[in-house]
């Protein structure tokens, strides 16, 4: 297997739309971090999804839609998780793909291949036009315990997320909860939308929190237009599948080759307007040409089947950490300190966070923080926030709140010393020695020191 980058690892703790676009691998961990959620797993307890299994492929779906539509938003504004520069990262990412072909491909940093989007003026469709044309949204993808817990935050009274988290939530909860196979689900990405295709029936799209069908494809009504505008207008950047992905700058995919000719086939006959449609305008995708790449398999397959159970999942992708780079990727997209190496996620919450970091500038940071609901977003006592879900969602466990503590203070130095039901928050003072800024009751036991640098 292929080293993962340090740079990787963090970015999967931040997962922007940036940071998958560069390390595609990383939409498909984060499916499998919603995968290994056990908030995903009780909603195979709800009243609701009683003998989904033995229902149809199509109406399965439909009622995980219907459930999804009722506890999820879309959610995509500057403010959630705040803003960062064209420059910056560019500089950060220029390793990877040249600045170039990043403005190429990518909206938020030039692109203009599609003209819908630039009829509208993009920049102003999203509210950046008020700031200087070097700044962009961090637009991060929110994990399902992030997304729910969209509730606490003011303004919501339900779940929310952008497009992406709604994709990784439909893929994941298709796979754990309608007990379809995993490798049915096709994630795709174009510079501004993120939507699946389902193969199962004549196919359904996933799109947002709707889903849609052939027939609906076609059928000329808001919904369908609203479909139809990122096929009809954008180039697919990413598929990402079970197997593997196919991004359109790398000349390395990791996809099996027949299931992605596979999905192709049946993408296009999904995309076709039948006799009887009121639209029938032919949309042909325009999907990564596998005919311009190599395919190398991205290490030992998942093997993830419907009738597994959640600690034979669990077990299947710790085994997997070494063989596979999606599944080894996973741990980190879930936050999960606990399996992980500290370092990644420290390194993109004092990096990563300038909501909280804004919101508390000139204030109290410790009277303010301490005032916080003490309870985490994420279960468990390896799982934990970063600060900016922290000072969003208004709560967090104490190891949480040092960390957003650190991250207000811009700390470079010191450490997070978990010990005794507390952690405690110690940095190097001017005279060369240390001092506690502060201390908070925890239950999160990362380890018993995470250094902040």
């Amino acid at each position: 297997m292929r080293q993962i980058d340090d740079e990787e690892k963090s970015s999967a703790s931040t997962l922007s739309d940036m940071e998958i676009f560069i390390f595609p691998e990383l939409m498909f961990s984060l499916v499998l971090a919603n995968i290994m959620s056990p908030r995903l797993w009780k909603w195979r307890e709800l009243a609701w999804f009683a003998g989904i299994r033995e229902m149809r492929p199509k109406k399965r779906l439909q009622r995980l839609r219907q459930h999804i539509m009722d506890n999820y938003t879309f959610n995509l504004d500057l403010d959630t998780w705040g803003l960062t520069t064209q420059e910056r990262e560019l500089k950060r990412f220029a390793q990877f793909l040249s600045p170039e072909d990043i403005a190429k491909s990518n909206a938020l940093f030039g692109y203009q291949g599609d003209v819908y989007y630039y009829d509208i003026d993009i920049r102003r469709h999203f509210g950046l036009d008020k700031y200087s044309g070097d700044t962009i949204p961090y637009w991060k993808t929110e994990t399902i315990e992030a997304m729910d817990a969209f509730r606490h935050k003011e303004g919501h009274t339900v779940g929310a997320g952008e497009c992406v988290s709604l994709a990784g939530l439909y893929a994941a909860a298709a796979f754990v909860v309608c007990g379809l196979p995993l490798e049915s689900v096709y994630l795709m990405a174009t510079p501004l939308h993120s939507q699946n295709f389902v193969d199962v029936d004549s196919g359904i799209l996933t799109n947002n929190r709707r889903l849609v069908t052939r027939a609906m494809w076609s059928n000329g009504t808001v919904i369908s237009r609203q479909a139809r505008r990122a096929m009809e207008h954008e180039r697919v950047t990413i598929v990402s599948h079970a197997t593997g992905y196919i991004h359109l700058l790398y000349p390395e995919a990791t996809i099996d080759p027949n299931a992605y000719a596979h999905f192709s086939e049946r993408l296009k006959a999904f995309l076709e307007p039948p006799e009887d449609a009121v639209d029938k305008r032919l949309v042909a995708p325009r999907l990564p040409d596998a005919g311009k790449v190599s395919f190398v398999p991205s290490g030992e397959p998942l093997g993830l089947t419907p009738e597994m159970g959640y600690p034979e999942i669990a077990d299947r992708l710790e085994s997997l950490r070494a063989t596979n780079r999606t599944a080894a990727l996973a741990p980190y997209a879930a936050h999960d300190l606990g399996r992980v190496e500290s370092a990644p996620f420290v390194k993109a919450a004092l990096e990563r966070c300038p909501v909280s970091k804004t919101a508390l500038e000139g204030q109290d940071i410790v009277g303010r923080v301490a005032k916080l609901a003490d309870e985490s977003i994420y279960d468990g006592t390896g799982r934990c926030a970063s600060p900016d879900e922290v000072w969003n969602f208004g709560r967090g466990d104490g190891f949480e709140k040092c960390l957003l503590v650190a991250n207000a203070m811009s700390l470079k130095e010191g450490e997070i010393a978990v010990s005794g039901g507390e952690a405690a928050l110690v940095a190097p003072d001017r005279n060369g020695s240390t001092r506690e800024i502060c201390r908070f009751r925890s239950v999160k036991r990362p380890s018993s020191r995470v250094l902040l640098g």
